[in-house]
């Protein structure tokens, strides 16, 4: 296996807590103040209700999974990986091996899909490869609508902060006239204010970024879809599979390539 989790990820969502934890602690008499329940409450669920009037609730619970994905970093080093499998594969083939008897033992999804297709020679290799590259692009669409997804919610949640600070400020001058009143005035309009900043920090520290993220996910998957047509290709034109490694080296960085290399030279 060559991943176990997205350590950019993670650093960053927790450089980022703890500089938000920081500058709370030293900016505040009293940190208690941004635990304000009536805020979170209003930020929070009102960014859900409108997440699911904007997409279906198993849109929703996918997402959910694609962030989950994205933290345990499955998709890093995933071109390598399958050059190396698909490589082996074209190894085993020009020793005489058969492609079929080692589909049970293939790890990708997509790479085993497609070699299950070649080999059922219903249809020819212009056929196939169109086909093969159809589901590609379907797919990169759909991964590039699930980033689309958490730019889309990022707009809600500094929205409905304003509505939490709006109602905080109605809350506060309609006890001005009473004893008292201009002594809870800073208090109240901090209070009231925290709302905003809850729906801030959603939406810059959580939904853009984990947008941003899908849209390289979506590049690191499409590269690797193509890997696997293309890799499927060359599998069923039998080609050795020094030029399968060669040919799909191509779609590596120079410093990836080298890490291919010495996987190689290890085996």
């Amino acid at each position: 296996m060559e991943y176990f989790m997205n350590l950019s990820f993670i650093g960053g969502f927790i450089l980022g807590l703890a500089v938000l934890l920081g500058s709370i602690l030293m900016g505040v008499d009293n940190p208690l103040i941004f635990a304000n329940t009536h805020s979170l409450l209003i930020v929070m669920g009102g960014t859900f209700a409108a997440a699911m009037i904007c997409f279906p609730f198993n849109h929703l619970i996918g997402i959910v999974r694609v962030i989950l994905r994205t933290m345990t970093g499955e998709y890093s080093d995933q071109a390598l990986v399958t050059i190396g499998e698909i490589v082996e594969l074209a190894r085993k083939s020009s020793s005489g091996g058969s492609l079929g008897a080692e589909l049970s033992n293939v790890e990708n999804p997509f790479l085993r899909e497609c070699l299950e297709l070649s080999l059922d020679g219903t249809i020819s290799d212009d056929e196939l490869e169109d086909v093969l590259y159809n589901r590609v692009e379907i797919q990169n669409v759909k991964y590039k609508q699930e980033g689309m997804t958490f730019k889309i919610i990022a707009k809600f949640p500094p929205a409905f902060g304003l509505i939490g600070t709006t109602l905080g400020m109605i809350s506060l001058l309609q006890g001005m006239g009473g004893a008292g009143g201009i002594e809870k005035l800073g208090p109240a309009m901090s209070t009231a204010l925290t709302a905003t900043f809850w729906g801030l920090v959603l939406a810059n520290m959580v939904l853009i970024p984990l947008g941003e993220n899908m849209s390289t996910v979506s590049q690191q998957d499409l590269i690797q879809r193509r890997v696997v047509v293309e890799g499927v290709m060359l599998l069923k034109d039998r080609k050795h599979y020094m030029v399968v490694e060669e040919y799909l080296k191509s779609y590596l960085s120079p410093a990836m390539r080298n890490r291919l290399v010495t996987s190689g030279e290890a085996a």
